[in-house]
């Protein structure tokens, strides 16, 4: 039991409440309990959330850290990390919970893989109360999550943001990027530059988080200027999994969610260069043919449905 690697559990929160209690419970009733639960206070405007994280900051399980200045989830997250005392960093949505064996399942997962840089399992996702929908672990590399899914524009990636990490993975990364806005893809910025190091993942089938998406509306928040800047900035990164292409269609698609003809001209030209070369997929096509002027509506009504 003594080279069994130590966990912090970290939670950010902004105006969650109760549902924060919620959060802690489901850390406090794990069969293997966490040497730390972590919660970061992203400078709440909302007092009653403020009033529990005061009640919580008094008990001897908590270590509370209060953001003076609202700096949203990455730079939340990068002060709960930097807090954190253990050698491996749970991630934990204030609105979301874990399942009763979660901890044990993430430390056997660690111990089994000494050389893991994080672990990613399967999860239960709630579309609305009650719902016992499993999303199984499934293997994965940057080559398959960055590609788009088979006849749509979405891209096919699954590994989400709250995957257990080491502390030496994130210190290495180089921490969540601060620079993000709210509508930036933040969790997944910070594993694409995990990933690209490389280092090493595994994943676990066992159900190590419980994410309540009917609580949460960050998924709407995200536009084709997501991707458009995930594109630009990890464009070599697309390049060296041989999704070039697929690069070019993110860049494209948002070029003509905001309109930008010159930009709209060279994205299409690339990704057509690509296209002769033998280099494409379903939604190239796609992105070469839908209209700019239709793109935006369209767009929009598909994130009511996420």
């Amino acid at each position: 039991m003594a080279n069994l690697p130590t966990l912090s559990v970290v939670i950010t929160c902004y105006r969650e409440g109760d549902l924060l209690l919620e959060a802690v419970e489901s850390v406090r009733q794990q069969t293997q309990p966490p040497q730390e639960i972590v919660i970061v206070n992203d400078a709440s405007p909302d007092e009653h959330t403020n009033q529990i994280c005061r009640q919580l900051e008094a008990e001897p399980d908590i270590a509370l850290v209060w953001q003076a200045v609202n700096g949203g989830p990455s730079v939340a997250r990068n002060a709960g990390f930097a807090a954190a005392q253990s050698e491996i960093l749970v991630p934990l949505d204030a609105d979301d919970l874990l399942p009763p064996d979660a901890l044990s399942h993430i430390q056997q997962a660690f111990t089994a893989h000494p050389d893991a840089g994080f672990i990613y399992g399967s999860y239960l996702c709630q579309r609305h109360p009650g719902d016992t929908r499993v999303v199984k672990a499934a293997p994965i590399s940057l080559n398959s999550l960055l590609r788009a899914r088979r006849f749509s524009l979405s891209t096919n990636w699954t590994l989400i943001g709250t995957a257990p990490l080491r502390k030496s993975l994130w210190e290495t990364v180089g921490h969540s990027d601060p620079e993000l806005g709210a509508e930036d893809l933040h969790d997944l910025e910070f594993w694409v530059r995990a990933m690209a190091l490389p280092c090493g993942y595994y994943g676990t089938p066992a159900v190590i988080y419980i994410w309540r998406k009917y609580l949460g509306s960050n998924s709407r928040k995200v536009t084709p200027m997501s991707w458009y800047r995930v594109a630009q900035k990890h464009f070599e990164v697309y390049r060296q999994n041989g999704l070039e292409y697929r690069a070019h269609e993110l860049l494209l698609l948002g070029s003509k969610w905001s309109n930008q003809a010159a930009e709209i001209r060279r994205h299409r030209r690339a990704l057509i260069a690509c296209i002769t070369r033998g280099s494409f997929q379903f939604s190239s096509l796609v992105a070469l043919m839908i209209p700019a002027a239709l793109f935006q509506p369209m767009a929009q009504l598909a994130k009511r449905f996420r």
